[in-house]
């Protein structure tokens, strides 16, 4: 199993609330930070918004990893997925080291069924530490950002012990986190449904939903 360094032992990772610089938040002029700032809460309250004031700033400033991970988050919340999509292949190829670019990009391979593509968008490694080594402290939301693809990850190939265990990390650090409750939402169904195969065997419970499937799409009816 390509187990995530430190998955349970949590106390092992400095991890903070506060606001902290790093390569990417740096490449942000100080003239637009206040404005980046405000920004950041736009992509939830006014995405609309948030997209139109990254839009000004672009029109006199080279793109920024940070605004591109906000306007995707941005697409996303006023349900235009396939640019957010485009947003998320684009902010990778151009900043492929940025963290949240792995995460975003990663999570679309998965959605896509890219499984592969995982181990090579973190580097042949499974730890933040690893993947930073000159990094000393990580913002709660690069830690749970990277837990989250680890765990859907996990689950997907069916290591869903590993994919609880990622997902306990990210409750132990904030529960009630939008990116925890999302985990917990993208794994749960197969959690149950892998913990019932366990219960009742994979033969009865096929059989089951193959009585609950409609007419139409019975094997019998084909």
């Amino acid at each position: 199993v390509y187990l995530p360094q430190s998955l349970v032992d949590v106390d092992k990772i400095n991890i903070t609330y506060e606001g902290i610089e790093t390569k990417w938040t740096k490449m942000t002029p100080r003239s637009l930070r206040k404005k980046v700032d405000q920004i950041l809460e736009y992509t939830q309250s006014d995405p609309q918004r948030a997209i139109k004031e990254i839009s000004v700033i672009y029109l006199r400033h080279k793109e920024l990893p940070v605004l591109n991970n906000y306007l995707c988050s941005s697409y996303k919340e006023i349900g235009d997925f396939e640019r957010a999509e485009e947003l998320v292949l684009k902010n990778y190829m151009s900043f492929p080291r940025y963290l949240f670019a792995k995460t975003n990009y990663a999570h679309s391979c998965l959605r896509q069924g890219n499984l592969d593509q995982i181990k090579e968008i973190f580097e042949h490694t499974s730890s933040l530490q690893s993947l930073y080594p000159r990094r000393k402290v990580f913002h709660v939301t690069e830690f749970l950002a990277f837990m989250s693809v680890w765990s859907v990850y996990y689950d997907k190939i069916g290591e869903k012990k590993t994919a609880i265990a990622c997902y306990n990390a990210m409750k132990i650090v904030d529960a009630d986190h939008p990116m925890t409750k999302n985990t917990q939402r993208s794994i749960r169904r197969t959690w149950f449904l892998w913990l019932l195969e366990k219960i009742v065997g994979k033969k009865r419970l096929d059989d089951f939903f193959a009585q609950k499937a409609p007419v139409g799409t019975r094997a019998s009816q084909k």
